[in-house]
């Protein structure tokens, strides 16, 4: 990113210019249209050099007074982010009054102006106010378009605020940070974006009544239309403002929803009404200027499309003569008709004297046509070139012109296509039947028929009005930067960029046009195609299209239009080789009207390192299990799903006893399980790989997608591991234990502990001859997205990339963000109610999910801290982000640290329960019954590693310190029992001897001295104090009477009670004291 001398921070310089409307605006807290005296006639647009943050105020006046109140309302909400306005850039008039200039004397501001007459030393708001009128014209222009009943001019101020809104939210090319974001120094989430909306589209609202929970009559509607007109400034963030048609008044409504696409709403029927209402809004939109010596400035010529014919051969000669005038030895243009260029080639018009002006620093160029808003200064640019293609044999030299395409060969599209052209007819093994169905005609076209997109986004723009400039104008102009040179279609179609699904973004991409659609996607394109990246494009264009394209998830169009479209093919290839070649999946039959025949899709993913890297391309083919009637397609579903605590348990005994471990991978692991003799099912066949004939397939085996398939093949392998001799443990059914190794099983991932790599390669093979497709896949480091670091007798748990992925989350990426010792503050975490609503500056459920995915698995010194957070998951307040982003600090400071566990001789379960009596109260509201709640947390170690640990609120009110204990004393035992026999269990698995499991006891260690005493009493012997709790744990009291559990209770000190760190907010000291004991660092 440039920056602009001595502005390198927010609000070193501003620069601020006037517009102004010859239609009076619409004031938001009015109702009805805006009369001539009574609405907005201008504004004020202010630019930040540094970030390019645009802040617009509407005003009635062009006075001093009415621009000094807009400037004090940007340095409101640039103080709201920590932002001094240092000093303004302007021209004369108004902002040269006295009052003005003793104003920014007053705060010690700077101020500079242009010189009389020259605007195009303001350009940075001159700019500003182009891009911001052609984006708000561009939304006017289209809701005029879809919906011209209520298409108001007068709602202009309103499409400026939007215009300007999203631009402040755009991510700038080159540095991946919008302007909102540099400007106030704080990384947002780009959710907000996907939730914006067509400006002037319907939008219904709820009847208020309901809103209310009331009840209406049973036929009367239960919305009401209204228009879309922005976001509110004042309410939490993306409530809409809406416009009721009928009474003109404007409100902030939350229960909405919206019709973008205008479908619910007619649309222009007649050329006449048609014509009417785009003359209305283009006799408006003629640019207006403040100062009288801008009236003798050249307007921007109109387009061909609007000249007679008289005017459009006097444009002609007027070219032909300029062109001589710059190009000597060019011969004047014979009467002859030209020669017609070859297929493909776009013609070279010519071009023009001067080069474009550049776009102002930090301002998007605009590509919208003209709006009924003026702005005050030069008049649009509407030129723009295409640059030069490098030859494959001279880097410096460039394409000709009337290089024609390559034509496609006899035997299907060219060499540029991943696969060959097959006949419609084939079998799958024929190809992908996308590229069965275009004609050597349609290959012609290159990559844009084969993604069927619509053709009428720019048949309608230049029927209706003038294209937006940077496509109108491509080619017609030429400096010695930019030569005249034509991109190719063949050129186009291989760039990595475009080989996504661009389906539903139209414009340019539908007309085949290669030049066009360089345009759209990049106006100032200034380097060569080849090079073409993805911070090279306009970011809305990209946001759009990442909204439905997930590199690690596509769909079956994208995948095969991706740069690894030969890797998910192979993949494609693969599974159906397996399916129907060697499972026998399912038959052909023909299909009868009787069938409950089932739709299917491709789910494809690409699998990665914890590091990131890729690792594996997957593609399955699966049943659209939700189209699946219950009692006919399937019966019972329930499968069962291995606990973290097992699979760390079983790393503690493993380091111990230095066992040998390895993953295993069954392929289309489903489908080896077969179907019921009562199942039966009919499935459409899959795509890109039809055969002919009205033929479906009837299953024979569980394929993926249907409900019943992860039963079906739990119960296939369990059968298959308990005849090689390994038993499910009693109390997790994932579990299964030999004499000699242990097997964990995740869904279709198999971890393998065994003292010897011969019984894992015996085991292996034993279940390859009984016809599973299974097969090793290196030890347990990276099981589940989990590094696994050994060193010496220690293991170390990590999840560096979903540790980034949370920082990221929450907008830490940048250096302006420094770490923090603690993740909770040493308070509780209440609900908030009366506090400031949420910014939704990122996906605060999405940041929860990945933190409780991190905590439970290996950072249990977040659990406490996340579990308050996600309490409030449902509605969260700017406190609870605040919360958030404090625990992101902490990740970021703790990056490369994890679990590290130590396994010890002594074979003991130590188990650390503590309880915070009702630490809500007086924090949250009194009445709540919530806020009396007290919290339980617990760690329990085996062999002195942390195995398992529980932080959350408990589900009765204790009525004292000594019961809030004891209910968690009593909770931590119920996970702790059953974790004690897990471990019996396997001890003799990993070669432990039937003294050492018969040696294998617990301690409780308990630092509340009521707790204490309870517990060691005889079971039925109660304190008066106790009786109200007895019924409900004396089950726990006889657990400790019983000698074969070998449990004892234990006084420990405070400072050392490990369950301190998931019952409440601990000062830094004691944090770091209770960490470096449970996770050895």
């Amino acid at each position: 990113m440039l920056l602009k001398e001595n502005h390198v921070h927010p609000g070193d310089c501003v620069s601020c210019d006037h517009f102004i409307s010859p239609v009076p605006g619409r004031v938001i807290s009015s109702s009805g249209h805006s009369s001539s005296t009574s609405g907005y006639t201008c504004g004020t647009i202010y630019v930040d050099h540094c970030s390019t943050f645009l802040f617009i105020n509407h005003q009635l006046t062009t006075s001093a007074s009415d621009t000094i109140r807009g400037k004090l309302l940007l340095e409101r909400e640039a103080a709201d982010v920590g932002v001094v306005i240092k000093g303004y850039h302007t021209d004369n008039g108004v902002f040269s009054s006295a009052a003005f200039r003793s104003h920014c004397a007053e705060l010690g501001q700077s101020l500079r102006f242009s010189g009389v007459g020259a605007h195009h030393q303001n350009g940075v708001a001159e700019r500003a106010i182009q891009t911001v009128t052609n984006m708000a014209r561009a939304n006017m222009l289209h809701a005029t378009l879809h919906w011209p009943e209520h298409s108001f001019i007068d709602l202009w101020p309103l499409a400026m605020n939007y215009a300007v809104w999203v631009f402040n939210k755009l991510p700038r090319t080159g540095v991946g940070l919008s302007p909102e974001e540099m400007f106030s120094g704080v990384k947002c989430s780009r959710s907000g974006l996907a939730r914006t909306h067509v400006f002037g589209c319907p939008v219904y609202v709820l009847d208020p009544r309901l809103q209310d929970g009331k009840k209406i009559p049973k036929w009367d509607s239960r919305a009401r239309q209204g228009i879309f007109v922005g976001f509110s400034p004042r309410h939490s963030s993306l409530v809409p403002l809406v416009l009721n048609p009928r009474t003109q008044h404007i409100s902030p409504q939350f229960h909405v929803i919206f019709d973008d696409a205008f479908s619910t709403v007619p649309s222009l029927t007649t050329v006449a009404e048609r014509d009417r209402r785009f003359e209305q809004l283009f006799q408006s939109s003629r640019e207006c200027y403040i100062d009288a010596a801008d009236a003798s400035s050249n307007p921007a010529p109109l387009d061909d499309h609007w000249l007679s014919p008289s005017d459009l051969a006097q444009r002609d000669r007027e070219r032909h003569l300029d062109l001589l005038g710059r190009t000597p030895c060019l011969q004047p243009p014979s009467a002859s008709a030209p020669a017609p260029l070859p297929e493909g080639v776009l013609p070279t018009p010519p071009a023009s004297d001067m080069d474009p002006p550049s776009a102002p620093e930090g301002v998007l160029p605009s590509t919208s046509p003209a709006l009924p808003q003026t702005s005050e200064g030069v008049p649009p640019d509407t030129s723009f070139s295409v640059p030069p293609i490098a030859s494959d044999h001279d880097d410096t030299s460039s394409v000709s012109a009337h290089d024609p395409l390559p034509s496609p060969t006899p035997d299907g599209p060219p060499a540029s296509r991943r696969f060959p052209s097959r006949a419609r007819g084939g079998t799958w093994k024929d190809g992908p039947a996308l590229d069965r169905r275009y004609t050597h005609g349609q290959w012609k076209t290159g990559f844009t028929c084969l993604l069927s997109l619509p053709q009428y986004a720019l048949s309608i723009a230049s029927s209706w009005g003038q294209p937006p400039p940077a496509v109108a104008n491509v080619g017609r102009s030429c400096s010695p930067r930019h030569g005249t040179t034509r991109i190719r279609h063949a050129h186009i179609a291989d760039l990595a960029l475009l080989q996504g699904d661009w389906s539903g973004f139209g414009s340019a991409i539908s007309t085949g046009s290669p030049s066009i659609f360089f345009a759209h996607l990049q106006p100032d394109l200034s380097d060569d195609p080849g090079s073409f990246t993805v911070t090279d494009v306009q970011p809305h264009i990209l946001a759009a299209k990442s909204a439905t394209n997930t590199a690690d998830n596509p769909t079956y169009g994208q995948a095969i239009n991706s740069p690894h479209a030969e890797k998910w093919w192979e993949a494609m290839e693969s599974e159906l080789t397996t399916l129907e070649s060697d499972l026998q999946a399912w038959e052909l039959v023909p299909r009868e009207p009787w069938m409950h025949v089932l739709p299917c899709t491709w789910a494809f993913r690409l699998k990665r390192f914890p590091n990131g890297l890729a690792k594996k391309f997957k593609a399955r083919f699966c049943i659209r299990g939700d189209r699946q009637i219950e009692g006919v397609d399937f019966f019972e579903t329930w499968a069962p799903v291995v606990q973290w605590t097992t699979v760390r348990s079983m790393l503690v005994l493993a380091t111990r006893m230095n066992m040998v471990s390895a993953q295993a991978d069954i392929t289309a692991a489903f489908v080896h399980a077969p179907l019921g003799p009562e199942e039966h099912i009919y499935v459409r066949q899959p795509a890109g790989f039809h055969r002919d004939g009205d033929l479906v397939l009837k299953l024979k085996k569980s394929v993926y997608g249907l409900r019943q398939s992860p039963r079906n093949f739990f119960q296939y392998l369990s059968s298959h591991l308990e005849k090689q001799g390994l038993i499910p443990s009693q109390l997790d059914p994932c579990l299964f234990v030999g004499k000699s190794m242990v097997v964990v099983v995740y869904v279709d991932d198999l971890l393998i502990y065994a003292k010897t790599d011969r019984e894992i390669d015996t085991l292996i093979s034993n279940l390859q001859a009984a016809g599973i497709c299974i097969r090793r896949e290196g030890t347990a480091e990276g099981f589940l997205g989990v590094d696994i670091v050994r060193s010496g007798s220690s293991i170390t748990l990590l999840q560096v990339g979903l540790t980034k992925r949370i920082i990221k989350s929450v907008g830490l990426c940048s250096s302006l963000s420094t770490p923090i010792g603690t993740p909770a503050e040493t308070t509780p975490l209440p609900k908030d109610v009366d506090g400031s609503p949420a910014s939704g500056s990122f996906n605060y459920a999405a940041a929860v999910g990945m933190l409780l995915y991190l905590s439970g698995h290996l950072r249990p010194d977040i659990a406490f801290a996340v579990h308050q957070c996600a309490r409030y998951t449902f509605h969260p307040t700017r406190r609870h982000e605040l919360a958030l982003i404090r625990i992101g600090r902490y990740l970021k400071g703790t990056m490369d640290k994890g679990l590290t566990m130590t396994p010890s001789s002594d074979p003991c379960v130590d188990c650390y329960p503590d309880a915070d009596f009702a630490g809500l109260y007086g924090h949250e509201d009194s009445q709540d019954p919530h806020c009396a709640r007290s919290r339980t947390g617990y760690v329990i170690l085996a062999f002195g590693c942390p195995v398992l640990w529980r932080s959350r609120l408990q589900t009765e009110i204790a009525l004292s310190t000594m019961e809030a204990e004891h209910v968690a004393l009593s909770t931590a035992c119920k996970d702790l029992f059953p974790l004690v026999a897990v471990i019996r269990e396997l001890s003799a698995a990993v070669g432990l001897d039937a003294s050492f499991a018969s040696r294998i006891h617990c301690k409780v260690h308990e630092d509340n001295v009521g707790a204490l005493t309870l517990a060691r009493l005889e079971p039925r012997r109660m304190t008066p104090r106790s009786k109200h709790y007895a019924i409900k744990y004396h089950w726990f009291r006889e657990k400790v009477a019983d000698p074969s559990h070998r449990v004892t209770l234990v006084k420990i000190d405070t400072r050392n009670q490990l369950g301190d760190l998931f019952t409440k907010g601990l000062p830094l000291v004691s944090f770091v004291h209770l960490r470096r004991l449970l996770m050895g660092w």
